[in-house]
């Protein structure tokens, strides 16, 4: 039972991290952004998943933007540090709780009356 909670708890984690990469451009826009900061916001979220292992996302950069443009840098720059360290750090919460569960269900079969 515990497994079965685990892995709809997993999945649902994993979906919500998705979820909301195809509109973080827009997003960022209707809070004020500009539109080049959110376009390179976006490009660099996909880009930082992807650097921390995401097999969902691609990296994306356009490098003329890139070289041209310091908003689509700049944006591209955040959204690259940040994503890629919440991906990352996700990734480790469902590791440890997948890790705390295997221990509990081993502790449970030895000592199980």
């Amino acid at each position: 039972m515990r497994k079965k909670v685990l892995t709809i708890a997993v999945i649902g984690t994993v979906a919500m991290m998705f979820s909301g990469c195809a509109s973080t451009a827009e997003t960022m826009m209707d809070q004020g952004y500009g539109p080049n900061y959110s376009y390179g916001y976006g490009d660099g979220c996909s880009s930082g998943k992807k650097a921390a292992g995401s097999m969902l996302d691609q990296f994306k950069k356009d490098v003329n933007q890139f070289d041209r443009n310091r908003k689509y840098a700049e944006g591209w720059n955040d959204g690259f540090r940040t994503c890629k360290s919440e991906f990352a750090a996700t990734m480790r919460s469902i590791e440890s709780s997948s890790r705390d569960q295997a221990i509990r269900s081993t502790y449970d079969k030895k000592y199980r009356y």
